[in-house]
């Protein structure tokens, strides 16, 4: 059986990449393969891509401070799904702080 699409949670912005957090589907009860494709949602946009077999997948090589939009893909020997589209903004790191995303959550 093909593995049910993932569900992407959050997406958070960092120096030039985003971390990309989702919840697997169904697995089939076989090995699967996520990849997060990332771009600018213009045509035409470069893509950047990066797999894993857990959560999260980090994509690099953004530009910062622009708007990325993602999907995740999960396929197995049998198939594969992909999830709906979530947005995020790389953030450039502050000199001598922190990120504000990492502030935040540290508060909470």
């Amino acid at each position: 059986v093909a593995p049910g699409a993932p569900t992407i949670t959050k997406i958070l912005g960092e120096d030039g990449e985003v971390l990309i957090y989702f919840t697997p589907g169904s697995t089939g009860n076989l090995p699967v393969t996520y990849t997060a494709t990332c771009s600018y949602g213009f045509s035409p946009s470069p893509t950047w891509t990066a797999s894993s077999t857990t959560s999260p997948i980090r994509v690099s090589g953004l530009e910062n401070g622009v708007a990325v939009s993602c999907t995740v893909t999960a396929e197995n020997s049998k198939g594969e799904a992909t999830s709906s589209a979530f947005s995020a903004t790389p953030e450039e790191l502050p000199t001598g702080g922190l990120p504000i995303w990492l502030l935040y959550q540290a508060t909470q």
